[in-house]
């Protein structure tokens, strides 16, 4: 076929941002049927179409690697979508198998598991997967995104534990390593709000914004400020509305502009 991987994989999720979340993973399946299919004949011995075709050993291994890429992008595509038909525990079986085909994501993949665990309320699961995280970072050695990722982890169980302090202390730590993390600096921001320290809060999120807008003008972030200017002048429409202009120079029409609470 004339028509490119990565087009057939848009095609294939296109529908769950349709509100077709069924029809969207039906695709994917039939997209993960086909690398199967090709993988297994490479391991065959036989061309991609599983003909007698034969192929240099280098050709084959590159091949090999580039449908087991394919694959993987599949897998996070049907987890992806499962997620938003919030099944869980299948969503958390397909991350779980993407490890086999990308053992050094491993470290993402089970930090990504244990914050779906976060978010359904199963902290004690959540806290499993966590110490699996360290466990395999510990036997890999010292590496910054390894680090990032541990003390994020135990950020977001500090937070699901209202233990703002604590949060707040191992979001700054990830500051530390990379100043410009936006889920850092945005959680950051939340925990101090949440310690009744909102002009400090707000100082922060406003000053993010307007020092690097291509980072930070993101949904999140956006409903999170305007939260705060609710909370803290009766100006708040004034200050929205500023925010709306400086997103609408950088923006497209897909933009939620519910997050700025407008209505």
């Amino acid at each position: 076929s004339m028509v490119p991987f990565s087009m057939r994989l848009l095609h294939a999720e296109l529908p769950q941002y349709l509100a077709k979340p069924q029809e969207a993973l039906d695709r994917l399946h039939n997209l993960k049927t086909v690398c199967l299919a090709i993988l297994e004949n490479l391991e065959k011995g036989l061309a991609e179409d599983g003909s007698m075709i034969t192929l240099a050993q280098e050709n084959r291994q590159a091949s090999l690697k580039l449908w087991r890429s394919r694959l993987s992008r599949v897998m996070y595509s049907m987890a992806n979508c499962l997620l938003l038909m919030k099944d869980y525990i299948l969503a958390v079986e397909t991350y779980h198998s993407i490890i086999q085909y990308e053992p050094q994501q491993r470290v993402q993949l089970l930090s990504g598991i244990g914050r779906i665990f976060l978010q359904i309320g199963d902290v004690k699961m959540a806290e499993r997967y966590f110490q699996d995280v360290e466990k395999s970072c510990q036997v890999k050695g010292s590496n910054l995104i390894h680090t990032t990722c541990v003390l994020m982890n135990r950020a977001f169980v500090y937070l699901s534990q209202n233990s703002y302090a604590e949060a707040h202390a191992s979001f700054l730590e990830v500051l530390k390593i990379d100043s410009k993390h936006p889920v850092a600096n945005n959680n950051a921001a939340v925990c101090l709000l949440y310690l009744g320290r909102l002009k400090e809060s707000l100082g922060q999120l406003e000053g993010l914004v307007q020092q690097d807008p291509a980072h930070y003008l993101h949904e999140s972030v956006l409903f999170n400020l305007t939260t705060m200017y609710e909370l803290e002048s009766s100006r708040s429409t004034q200050k929205k509305q500023a925010l709306l202009e400086a997103v609408a120079c950088r923006e497209g029409d897909s933009f939620n502009a519910q997050c700025l609470k407008l209505v």
